[in-house]
């Protein structure tokens, strides 16, 4: 057991000097105003392996101070960066049931006290990638001490510090106190769950840690209430909860176009978008694939779906269907950088190097941009805009240049936040 501490000690070490590296190599990070799910993923990371050690060793020291404040000791403490471990004694010379309650809960009350106090920043609006670290900190810490780690006391596995905690009161004499720290635990575990699961804080951190996209979603909003019938502004309210963040609310309006409109090409829009960001990669697939059935999607719309097909196809570890699908992309747009960029992935995961390169040679003899920020598996704006086109195209009394109108239009319900969004991510 000790030489898997040490191991998971030792692995954790070397992560978090990675860690500091790119906090250093890439720190423009810290500055962008709209953020990219890698850069989420580096503050999980700088949460996991440099707040959480600081974490446990606050929660040792707070251990340490509170039992010699009231005549105990913890027998040779080692901290192992994401635990540390030591004997608790002289808890029999603790007669107040309140004392030896601080004294075993000491650096879980610290956390807890840290990670309120933390979140309260957050009323300030600050810059959203610290807006995004300090949420995840808070939410981190707050989930270890009044979920997770209770869940293993209770079980007996341990705990990340000494001795279960209920085990250690109860080895106390003190079965009949127990239930006392038991339900507080409970309750602030019901508590933290119900405010995780909120839809207003949900909205609020949203509109913290992605400010753009959330002040195009306040827009859309604001335009669907008065057409809550409009196919396309559902599609489009559905679109920027996704670009928000707010997937469980753009998963509602999907399953309310399914219900109302049933096979509509902007129905399986919002579905395969959402469906890939939710990971749910076969039924995206799915999804644009019945999009590309649609009679009115032109050659080079059908690139772009065959494409986010493409991607979906993948995501979901099915190589042969995925370079199938970008085949038939290319075949109506050669110019598809994301169906060259889903062969590029294909070869490479299946060895062919050469192959890999010659598709990218191609890329660059045709001048494409290699810029596939906010289009995988589909620039979910430009999708929408020639939809709409391609469905007006259809309708009889279009206008002469049904694109153009609808590029208008689009850009006008979206307001102002769009293209400062847009110029925020070229820069």
């Amino acid at each position: 057991m000790n030489f898997l501490s040490w191991g998971i000690s030792f692995g954790c070490a070397i992560l978090a000097l990675d860690t500091v590296r790119r906090m250093w190599t890439e720190r423009h990070r810290f500055g962008k105003e709209v953020l990219s799910e890698q850069d989420r993923a580096f503050a999980w990371k700088i949460v996991l392996f440099l707040v959480f050690p600081l974490m446990t060793l606050a929660d040792l020291r707070a251990t340490e101070v509170a039992a010699s404040y009231f005549g105990a000791y913890i027998n040779r403490p080692v901290w192992g960066l994401v635990w540390y471990e030591g004997q608790l004694g002289g808890l029999n010379h603790i007669q107040d049931l309140n004392a030896l309650f601080l004294v075993v809960f000491a650096g879980a009350l610290v956390q807890i006290a840290f990670a309120l106090l933390l979140a309260t920043t957050l009323f300030l609006r600050p810059h959203p990638f610290l807006a995004t670290l300090i949420g995840y900190t808070t939410a981190f810490t707050l989930g270890v001490n009044l979920v997770f780690e209770p869940i293993l006391s209770l079980s007996g596995m341990g705990s990340w510090g000494i001795a279960p905690r209920v085990e250690v009161l109860i080895k106390s004499g003190t079965e009949f106190g127990v239930w006392w720290p038991l339900l507080s635990q409970i309750g602030g575990a019901c508590l933290y769950l119900t405010a995780l699961v909120s839809p207003f804080v949900r909205s609020w951190f949203a509109s913290l840690t992605r400010p753009l996209a959330h002040e195009e979603l306040a827009h859309c909003l604001k335009e669907w209430q008065g057409h809550k019938e409009d196919q396309e502004l559902t599609c489009q309210l559905g679109l920027a909860y996704v670009k928000s963040g707010l997937l469980f609310k753009a998963r509602s309006l999907y399953q309310a176009m399914k219900k109302d409109y049933p096979g509509s090409p902007y129905t399986e829009l919002l579905g395969g978008v959402l469906s890939f960001q939710r990971r749910k990669y076969k039924e995206a697939r799915l999804c644009f694939e019945r999009l590309a059935n649609h009679p009115a999607i032109g050659a080079e719309f059908l690139a772009q779906i065959f494409a986010a097909a493409a991607c979906s196809a993948f995501a979901e570890q099915s190589s042969v269907q995925a370079l199938n699908l970008a085949e038939r992309a290319l075949e109506f747009d050669d110019a598809c950088l994301t169906a060259r960029m889903v062969k590029v992935d294909v070869y490479l995961a299946e060895g062919k190097k050469d192959a890999a390169a010659q598709e990218i040679f191609v890329a660059m003899h045709l001048g494409l941009d290699f810029d596939l920020k906010d289009k995988i598996p589909i620039d979910s704006e430009k999708a929408l805009i020639r939809l709409k086109a391609a469905i007006a195209s259809q309708a009889p009394g279009t206008a002469e240049n049904p694109a153009q109108n609808s590029d208008r239009e689009l850009v006008s319900t979206a307001g102002e936040g769009v293209k400062t969004e847009q110029d925020e991510s070229n820069l």
